[in-house]
């Protein structure tokens, strides 16, 4: 397809299957492929153990926006079961201690395999990435604390013995065949086998032989990228793969070039030519040539552009960076004072709104990075109140909404402190922190528009195309704008704010620091990254201490990163700057910090990443 799998301003678009040897952590990959091809945005597409060889799928550039429609593809691997002990980790890695029972033959396993074939309730293993009050199960379990983690629901499509090695009757080993779904441990497949016969069994071997459309046969080892980078970009862009690879179980919905500017412009579109999708469908936006423009969502007989690749001619400058960056231009000085005379109230929910604070115009929703794209919404907020002569307010949340509805909450991109200074700093006088529980779940966007009509002068809601609020998100813009009609007020839309034709997310920014695109994330949040953490332990050496986190929050993948520290937000003084130079080291979800400063325990300190 044109304009993938090439080489670009900020390196090269396209899909790299590579064969990842034993040794080297799929992160190691990423920063090696990053550092070969000069391309700032890699990632993986789901990771391999550091024994473990095999599949690795490393997205480049453009690539990097689909990873996650990758994340569910099935996977096959060649796995090797070792008998008679137990490991720790589940793998051999572990510390082994020998079983107790007796080691099974061949025929005995053979047999057993057919009990995890199908859908498998699984438990995963202690040393897992799974997070768990906002930490690793890993990290619990290196500090002595393992947890017996809840079993979920897996899908083996299929297993078999391909060979067995009997030489030792005390410790045979297996060899399996196993196609899965995503989410299988291979590990707890093991353990779960050895606990099976009473006598323990291990992973010893792991290769993964496919993920998804991308196969072993087809993959480039390490000496084949390093020959194609030496022979220049041209070469090392021959080894790609298009963007769109393995997308093909996604349905396409075509636009014509006024509905693909439209869409390029963040907005919503109604195609001339339906898509077969159901309502709520992820779909591929593509152009008349069929080319891969852009992903979307299928909503109420609309396209909803989420992530735009081009737009013809020279839109792709108007409708993408040159928006954002006047959006944002200043990016964090801009937010280091409040805004003089002009008084910033918070009100705890909207049953405390009051007639004396005058007629308001709302923006409703989480603002939990307080982005660029916030920014923007928030600009037109102040907007759209001084046309209609009232004071631009915010409806948030103490919590993220999917903490109730799915029982986690994502990491936060800023505290709940910086948020509200975050906040009055882009002109929002009143913000309403408002109490998120199942009852306000089940409230009906009617009756909480009602809320706050019956407390004060409601001027509008200030929206974008995919936002919406009450029960099941049915208070879309087109249903307060009906409503509105009826009650006296006004809904004006704006439209979501790309940057490179990507609409900016908080969930594409976490998605990018996990990647340890920094540069990326920066740039949509409009600020280097920064996270507030309380000292844990001052070291015996008096020149590191460890931070804890009360919540979760968003840190980059392990290693040094160069950091500034400082104080925290306080929701009631002007933001600081965080100026003190560290290095902060980062172990899954620990932040460790060097510089030879001193730190009291229970101090609260903020870190910012620079890039």
């Amino acid at each position: 397809m044109s304009g993938f799998g090439r080489t670009g301003e900020n390196g090269i678009d396209g899909v790299l299957v590579l064969a990842k040897p034993a040794g080297p952590t799929s992160h190691d990959m990423v920063g090696l492929v990053r550092r070969l091809s000069g391309t700032r945005r890699v990632g993986h597409g789901g990771t391999l153990d550091p024994f473990a060889s095999g599949v690795l799928p490393i997205f480049l550039g453009l690539g990097t926006r689909v990873v996650e429609y990758h994340m569910a593809d099935d996977k096959a691997y060649r796995a090797t079961v070792c008998f008679g002990a137990r490991s720790a980790t589940d793998d051999r890695d572990g510390e082994l201690v020998p079983g107790e029972g007796l080691a099974p033959t061949r025929e005995a396993v053979a047999e057993a395999l057919a009990a995890f074939r199908g859908a498998i309730e699984q438990r995963p293993p202690a040393f897992s990435a799974l997070k768990v009050g906002g930490r690793r199960a890993y990290q619990l379990a290196r500090q002595g604390q393992p947890l017996e983690l809840a079993p979920r629901s897996v899908k083996i499509h299929r297993l078999e013995l391909v060979a067995w090695d009997g030489s030792d009757p005390d410790r045979p080993t297996a060899e399996l065949e196993v196609e899965c779904g995503a989410g299988t441990y291979i590990r707890s497949l093991a353990r779960d086998l050895g606990d099976r016969f009473g006598c323990g069994a291990y992973l010893g071997a792991l290769t993964r032989t496919r993920s998804g459309p991308f196969r072993l046969e087809a993959a480039h080892d390490l000496e084949a990228l390093r020959n194609a980078a030496a022979a220049g970009p041209a070469a090392l862009a021959g080894l790609m793969l298009p963007v769109d690879v393995g997308l093909d179980s996604i349905p396409v919905a075509t636009l014509s070039d006024e509905e693909l500017l439209a869409a390029g412009r963040g907005q919503q579109v109604k195609p001339a030519e339906r898509p077969h999708a159901e309502q709520g469908a992820t779909v591929r936006l593509v152009d008349s040539r069929q080319t891969l423009v852009g992903i979307g969502s299928w909503r109420a007989g609309r396209i909803v552009p989420e992530k735009m690749f081009v737009v013809p001619g020279s839109a792709a400058r108007d409708v993408g960076s040159a928006v954002a960056e006047a959006a944002g231009r200043s990016g964090e000085p801009r937010l280091q004072y409040a805004r003089a005379g002009i008084p910033h109230q918070v009100v705890a929910g909207v049953d405390e709104l009051r007639s004396e604070m005058g007629r308001l115009y709302v923006a409703v929703g989480v603002f939990d990075g307080l982005h660029r794209g916030h920014l923007y919404l928030l600009r037109e907020l102040r907007h759209a109140a001084a046309r209609a002569n009232a004071r631009p307010a915010v409806i948030t949340f103490d919590a993220h909404p999917e903490e109730v509805v799915l029982g986690l909450a994502p990491a936060l991109l800023c505290d709940p402190d910086e948020r509200l200074v975050r906040l009055a700093a882009a002109g929002a006088e009143i913000t309403v922190v408002q109490h998120f529980d199942h009852s306000l779940r089940t409230t009906s966007y009617q009756e909480f528009v009602a809320r706050i009509r019956s407390r004060v002068d409601l001027a509008g809601f200030v929206m974008t195309p995919d936002a919406a609020f009450g029960y099941e998100r049915r208070g879309t813009p087109e249903a307060l704008t009906s409503l509105g009609k009826e009650e006296g007020f006004e809904v004006t839309l704006v439209h979501s704010l790309l940057l490179d034709g990507e609409q900016i997310r908080s969930s594409e920014i976490r998605r990018r620091v996990a990647a340890g695109d920094l540069v990326g994330a920066q740039r949509m949040l409009g600020r280097p990254l920064s996270v507030r953490g309380e000292v844990e332990q001052p070291a015996a050496t008096q020149d590191a201490v460890r931070l804890r986190f009360d919540l979760p929050v968003v840190l980059p993948p392990a290693g040094r990163y160069a950091v500034l520290v400082g104080a925290p937000w306080q929701s009631d003084a002007p933001p600081l700057r965080a100026d003190r130079p560290a290095i902060g080291i980062v172990d899954g979800d620990v932040l460790n910090l060097e510089g030879g400063f001193r730190a009291e325990a229970r101090e609260r300190l903020r870190v910012v990443f620079t890039t």
